[in-house]
């Protein structure tokens, strides 16, 4: 969506002058990738380990860029330009700006598992009573972040922003940009611990959304968490609690496998999983929270949808595949499995694992728990994928059907599935197992 900045406030908020002169129209949009860069737009040149941003400037100006910001360094440039010492605060300055003279209600969502989800859910929440923004997909980082900020339409009256870390300090740095008026919180636990002594610095970490919130700002938390009290103590406003059934100040009964009941209303969702219905809690809290009737939050969890690769069901040749292969930690690991588990299947239920990433030094031993408790839930076959998947069988106990690449396992899966038989995929992002479904839609 188009927005409209003029070319004074951006100079104003990264405190440069424009070169050799302003651009003449107003901007658009803000851009850091010339692939989807739109005409009228302001391209940021961003720099990495492994790209430099600057080589793409002829391509913005062949895609419409008005103007450019570049670092101090780089020299010529066909179009106005900002020259900064750093493109990416530049980038991050301008998103804190635009959030300051911004009046609405901003969200920070942030957790172990679970924040896209929350996120989608209560985006379909909020849209059917506000003019709502959302993160889109999981651009929760230090460019993401900003990015969503600054593609927010001024007629915007709640924002939610998802907000991911993998490091110490990051959920500071993207509070300061969002400064968030409402936390939600989702589960905690031992995802991205690669660069954390324990889960309970996690915990802390994702605490700092809450000692971010202003005093008359509102925490949303679950009051079954282990770190509950931790992060009530943290948030120096109100906290609005839920639970499964334990003294909270909203309290979900689980109906079936996608209906959850609150204060005796019900709220059904599109797919299953206890796990979905906890995720639910917390969008109906906002909901509540929020002045929208029960019968509107309803109608929203109803038709939410997950980005794709989330719970995304595929039929191939009479196999219905679940694809929940986007990401994947101990938590999310355990919570698809046993939700998979309790669906019916008229053939023979399969799963298909890949490795967990960014788990440090605990992966041999996470991966080998979840070993353990995938052959306890007795699928017909498991079929574990990449590198890091031999962790969950170390000592060839369960026989684990073992493949190094997607490609390589294609020949057994089309000759051993059959019709009517399910299959879950599940990994993190990197071990592409995607892959397979791709590869059996080809063929």
């Amino acid at each position: 969506m188009n927005l409209d900045f003029s070319p004074s406030e951006l100079a104003t908020w990264v405190k440069q002058a424009w070169n050799p002169a302003p651009p003449t129209g107003s901007i658009t949009g803000i851009s850091t990738d010339t692939r989807t860069l739109q005409p009228g737009n302001l391209y940021v040149a961003l720099s990495g380990e492994h790209f430099d941003g600057h080589a793409f400037i002829d391509a913005a100006v062949k895609k419409g860029a008005i103007g450019a910001i570049i670092q101090h360094h780089f020299k010529t440039v066909p179009l106005p330009y900002l020259s900064v010492s750093d493109p990416l605060l530049a980038l991050q300055q301008m998103a804190t700006n635009y959030r300051k003279s911004w009046n609405g209600t901003a969200i920070g969502i942030t957790g172990s598992v679970g924040k896209t989800t929350v996120k989608e859910m209560c985006k379909a929440v909020l849209s059917r009573s506000f003019c709502t923004h959302a993160t889109q997909g999981n651009l929760n980082n230090h460019i993401g972040l900003p990015l969503t900020i600054l593609s927010m339409p001024r007629s915007t009256t709640h924002a939610l922003f998802e907000m991911g870390m993998n490091h110490p300090g990051e959920i500071d740095c993207l509070t300061k940009m969002a400064q968030p008026t409402i936390g939600i919180i989702t589960t905690i636990g031992a995802a991205h611990i690669e660069y954390f002594n324990s889960v309970e610095d996690i915990a802390r970490e994702k605490g700092d959304l809450l000692k971010s919130l202003p005093p008359n700002g509102l925490a949303i938390l679950d009051a079954e968490s282990r770190w509950f009290t931790l992060l009530k103590d943290t948030a120096p406003c109100r906290v609005a609690s839920f639970s499964m059934g334990a003294p909270a100040d909203y309290v979900g009964r689980i109906v079936d496998e996608q209906t959850i009941e609150v204060d005796h209303h019900l709220y059904r969702l599109p797919i299953p999983g206890k796990h979905m219905l906890h995720n639910a809690l917390n969008a109906i809290v906002l909901g509540l929270e929020s002045h929208i009737s029960p019968e509107e939050i309803a109608d929203g969890l109803l038709h939410f949808h997950l980005p794709p690769m989330r719970w995304e069901e595929i039929e191939i040749e009479g196999i219905r595949f679940i694809n929940d292969a986007y990401n994947a930690n101990p938590l999310s690991m355990r919570a698809a499995l046993q939700t998979f588990a309790e669906q019916s299947c008229v053939g023979e239920k399969w799963v298909i694992l890949g490795g967990m990433r960014e788990l440090g030094k605990s992966a041999a031993q996470e991966h080998a728990q979840l070993g353990t408790f995938v052959k306890n839930l007795a699928f017909k076959r498991v079929v574990i994928i990449g590198e890091l998947a031999h962790h969950f069988d170390p000592k060839n106990r369960y026989s684990f059907t073992h493949f190094s690449t997607p490609e390589k396992a294609l020949p057994f899966l089309k000759k051993n599935l059959c019709v009517g038989d399910h299959v879950l995929l599940k990994a993190s992002r990197g071990e592409h197992l995607e892959k397979i479904t791709n590869l059996l839609m080809e063929t």
